[in-house]
């Protein structure tokens, strides 16, 4: 419908001499992004563009600025320039034929470097809107690559002008899986850019004028179109439907989660096995697409020729994995050869059930919300362009009855509008929640946040099931300008319920004292009162359900007022509390790490110790650093730590036991928590969160083999941790740490850990919410760590149902509970060896990590914690969401153990956040600071 039309493209025309047309004819045949165009289109680009002449020196382009044209190199040499570590660095120098400046225009986002010439230059110019209408779908394609950065983190793909709109959801899955396939040889497909030199079929092309990835399916499929049935058994059916709901290949998951389950059950219908024989190639390099294909059984090797090179294994792939969309959605020829590394089989989808199931369900959808967006009141004022651009960069989210949309005090970026569906908006007052407003299909909330950045006003709730579409604040700058004055002449509304509420209370005394007195009076003061609907909302209670169990701590039961004073003795070794300066990792950019400090109590953040050559800048309570690190990923990197004193007991005198590293050295981020215990266990984690990055750093197998990388700088900060306590007379034979470490190298996680500090890995895309990993504590009952405890002499007893203790034989000393820790050196056979995992994450996976010390984990499972935080880090962020989860576990310290509560860590790291960073950086790190109590 007329929703769903963009506005004509009217090419321009830039006068030029016969000279300067067969200079540009020249130098466009020479260039990758115009091999391929009709002669049509390439009068069009030859009439818009203009000829530019610049001196050595100049500055075209600005990183970070906002782009609006693009250029070709006919003469002359220019430098890319990045900020790397805070320095300017050259990273790539174009020559004539190269192009630069088209990124900003393909992914509406922000200059991904600067360019100047490095001497006298010949340019030709084109604009944006010439580059949208003919060029996109070729800079799409292959776009050139500076050093990493060919895909600016946070870009969203902009809109390509077609016949029939692009279906953004399928448009964004393959341009996903296009930069995932360019990150670099280690994680290749079948979907790599094709490279110019190599010898490919050229595939044949529609006459005419270039389309988007959707013109195919809307002008050359029928509507009596019937999609094919291919006989299953319930039991195969059931296995295609859970790989590809449970499929590790996020190019799935974008390609399949918007479709409706009528159309899902068509496409299963739709598919059928292929066996594919060892060493069968299922796609060769060069040919054009058929089949879209998703790994049943075996693996497959994924090989790339690029030049006279002999073919390169770039990727080997497996069940659960896809390939094969590309040529489909862009009528490309295959880029990869992918052969059959043992006898295989593959579901395979036909090219034309493939687009009309797939991309005609996505327009389909995409036109819907186009409808629903022109419904909007608050959208009245935009053009049919921006609500076009609205739909394909909109965010959907469902929430079930009285679920929390949005909660008061809260700080985040986004503005909802409630797509199907009720709510109510309600403020907190002194006498419980007081229900303000109430919203329905098609209005609006949240533009205060999304506006100024504050903290939420109120509460939004959902009244029955409710579906919301979200915007982020970048993306609202960037397409809803126009209204901006509108919402910020909305702004002032929750003052109003305020007062509302604060009148509400006197009410109902207001209107019993006003039934005495004279009729009329009564009337006219009605009239002139503001009528209010103002009602406390009766919150459904959180039900907690956990297990109650043994929390006291091995080596507690000396008297207080010893350990005290031993406690308040440390603090006078300056060795004991004060950072190692011999433990600096010295090529870091980013080391932090918790303090020790006496006199904290209960929720009392920890004391952080920063070494970093990067600005600390404030946000309210917390500090952030933010940089710019080498990474495979495609969107920035989010941290949040939150370290917070637990509650043993009235008289306990020990400072938060509980401890955390974070580095940054190079490609390589390192990630630990160590969850301390006993009387000196304070003493112990803080010793170690310096000691493990520093050895693990250190190692030979350091960036090489991190299994023996990890092993070696556990058992060295094992030694290290005995060497310094008998020099400063700490006695350790019950005190000790769990420890854990995450490291990331470029997209490779490695896992390590000893104890009940546990590391929970999960995905938190919408369509992928899962549980990828949880680690398991080492108990000492489960039978291998229990026979090598007795083997070493050590007895293990169970002293309460399911509740088993270490012990020295024959005595009732120390009770330890974990079969592997640091310190706690009373028993033999307690082991500092760490379990070890390792994921590989694709460029584009929206993964999250928690690692986190039994305070998290003691009344909450892997499991759970990912059903609690995977929804509210897509919503909240990992501010927010660490807020919540450590919020959620006190309440269930409280509802087993009354007062007592644990110390709780949690480091949460966001991988490929959708939020980007200013000045290009791509990590942010945010903590809060240990604030003294006021005398």
């Amino acid at each position: 419908g007329a929703f769903n039309e963009r506005k004509a493209y009217v090419p321009k025309v830039i006068a030029k001499d016969e000279a300067q047309t067969a200079r540009l004819q020249e130098v466009l045949q020479a260039c990758w992004m115009f091999k391929h165009h009709t002669p049509e289109n390439m009068k069009i680009i030859l009439d818009a563009m203009q000829e530019k002449q610049v001196e050595a020196g100049t500055r075209l382009i600005q990183e970070g600025d906002e782009g609006e044209v693009m250029w070709v190199i006919e003469d002359g040499e220019l430098d890319c320039i990045k900020v790397i570590q805070g320095q300017e660095k050259v990273v790539k120098t174009c020559k004539r034929g190269d192009v630069f400046g088209e990124l900003a225009l393909l992914y509406n986002c922000k200059r991904a470097a600067s360019v100047v010439a490095s001497r006298a230059c010949i340019l030709w110019e084109l604009d944006r809107e010439t580059f949208k209408a003919i060029c996109y779908e070729a800079a799409q394609k292959a776009p050139p690559e500076y050093e990493g950065f060919s895909a600016p983190a946070g870009s969203e793909a902009a809109p390509a002008v077609s016949f029939s709109e692009a279906a953004p959801a399928v448009a964004a899955a393959a341009v996903a899986a296009d930069e995932e396939a360019k990150a670099d040889d280690s994680d290749a497909s079948d979907d790599d850019a094709p490279d110019e030199s190599a010898p490919v079929k050229k595939p044949v092309r529609p006459p005419g004028r270039r389309t988007g990835v959707s013109a195919e399916a809307s002008k050359g499929d029928a509507d009596d179109w019937v999609p094919p049935v291919y006989e299953k058994t319930p039991e195969e059916r059931a296995s295609l439907s859970n790989i590809i709901k449970s499929s590790r290949d996020s190019k799935i998951h974008m390609l399949f989660g918007t479709v409706t389950q009528d159309t899902f059950e068509k496409i299963l219908d739709a598919m059928f096995i292929k066996k594919i024989a060892k060493g069968e190639n299922v796609i060769q390099q060069g040919d054009e697409g058929d089949y879209f294909y998703i790994v049943k059984k075996g693996d497959f090797d994924i090989f790339v020729k690029k030049g006279d090179d002999p073919p390169k294994k770039v990727f080997q792939c497996g069940p659960g994995f896809a390939f094969g969309e590309m040529a489909l959605l862009y009528t490309c020829p295959r880029s990869a050869t992918i052969t059959a590394h043992d006898d295989s089989e593959v579901w395979s989808l036909d090219r034309t059930a493939f687009r009309n199931l797939v991309v005609r369900s996505s327009e389909a959808q995409f036109k819907e919300s186009c409808k629903f967006l022109n419904s909007c009141d608050i959208f009245a004022t935009l053009t049919q362009d921006q609500i076009c651009s609205l739909a394909e960069v909109l965010e959907e989210e469902e929430f079930d009855d009285d679920e929390a949309i949005v909660e008061q005090g809260e700080k985040d970026d986004k503005m909802f509008i409630l797509r199907s569906g009720q709510a109510v908006a309600c403020i907190a007052g002194e006498k419980g929640e007081i229900e303000v407003k109430q919203y329905s299909k098609g209005e609006y909330f949240g533009e205060i946040a999304l506006l100024s950045g504050q903290p939420r006003k109120a509460s939004v709730y959902a009244v029955g099931k409710a579906v919301c579409f979200y915007i982020t604040r970048p993306t609202f700058k960037r397409i809803l300008g126009p209204l901006q004055s509108f919402l910020e002449g909305n702004m002032d509304k929750y003052a109003k319920y305020q007062d509302a509420m604060k009148e509400a209370a006197g009410e109902q005394l207001d209107e019993e004292r006003d039934a005495h007195e004279d009729e009329d009076l009564h009337s006219s003061a009605k009239q002139e009162k503001k009528p209010k609907v103002v009602r406390k909302r009766e919150k459904k209670q959180e039900e907690i359900k956990v297990e109650k169990k043994v929390v006291s701590e091995a080596g507690s039961e000396a008297p207080p007022e010893t350990l005290a004073d031993k406690v308040a003795q440390d603090f006078k070794n300056p060795a004991l509390v004060t950072p190692s300066d011999e433990h600096v990792v010295s090529d870091a950019h980013m080391m932090m790490f918790g303090g020790v400090v006496p006199g904290q109590k209960f929720t009392m953040d920890k004391h952080i110790h920063c070494r970093s050559g990067f600005e600390k800048q404030q946000k309210g309570e917390e500090d952030y650093y933010t940089w710019t690190g080498t990474t495979k990923l495609k969107q920035p990197t989010d941290i949040a730590v939150l370290c917070q004193k637990g509650q043993k007991s009235a008289s306990d005198p020990t400072p938060n036991q509980d401890n955390f590293f974070i580095h940054h050295v190079g490609a390589i981020t390192m990630y630990g928590v160590c969850d301390g215990h006993g009387p000196f266990g304070h003493l112990v984690s803080f010793r170690l969160v310096q000691t493990l990055p520093f050895y693990l750093s250190k190692s030979e197998h350091f960036g090489k083999n991190w299994e023996e990388a990890l092993k070696e700088a556990f058992q060295k900060a094992q030694e290290d941790l005995e060497e310094f306590c008998k020099l400063h007379t700490i006695n350790i034979e019950a005190s000790g740490a769990a420890g854990s470490v995450l490291v990331l190298e470029e997209q490779t996680v490695h896992i390590a850990f000893i104890g009940d500090a546990r590391v929970m890995l999960g995905s938190w895309n919408r369509r992928d919410s899962r549980m990828i990993f949880c680690t398991k504590d080492h108990k000492p009952e489960l039978p291998e760590e229990k026979a090598r405890l007795e083997a070493e002499g050590s007895e293990v007893r169970e002293v309460d149902e399911g509740s088993w203790r270490i012990y020295l034989k024959g005595s009732n000393f120390p009770g330890l509970t974990m079969s592997r820790a640091f310190g706690d050196t009373a028993c033999a056979g307690i082991s500092r060896v760490p379990e070890y995992h390792k994921f590989l994450m694709q460029p584009n996976d929206q993964w999250y990590a928690i690692v986190a010390s039994d305070g998290i984990w003691e009344f909450i499972e892997g499991e759970d914690c990912c059903n609690m935080t995977s929804k509210k880090l897509r919503l909240k962020g990992t501010r927010e969401t660490v807020e919540f989860i450590t919020s959620a576990s006190r309440k269930r310290w409280a509802h087993v153990c009354g007062d007592y509560c644990d110390d709780i860590t949690a480091v949460l790291i966001q991988w490929n956040a959708p939020t980007p960073l200013e000045g290009g950086n791509n990590h942010c790190l945010t903590v809060r600071q240990f604030q003294p109590p006021s005398s």
